[in-house]
């Protein structure tokens, strides 16, 4: 792989990590106001996917960033 498509590879994975991180504050937000206890436990389950979402994603990141990993491991 080129420098230039993992630059773009890692942009993409970082713009998707960061809207994953969003829907999870919004639907957090969401579930925090609702009055059904139906409703809450649906949209909680939605957070649940976005956290595995973050957490696949970071992998594959981790993956592909050398510098991150190791960022990442030291923390």
């Amino acid at each position: 792989m080129r420098l230039t498509e993992l630059h773009a590879d890692l942009q993409a994975l970082r713009e998707n990590l960061a809207d994953e991180l969003l829907a999870i504050n919004r639907y957090e937000e969401q579930a925090f106001s609702l009055a059904d206890e139906d409703a809450k436990e649906h949209v909680q389950r939605i957070v649940d996917d976005k956290k595995e979402h973050v957490a696949r994603l970071l992998r594959v990141i981790q993956r592909l960033d050398v510098k991150q990993r190791e960022a990442l491991e030291r923390t």
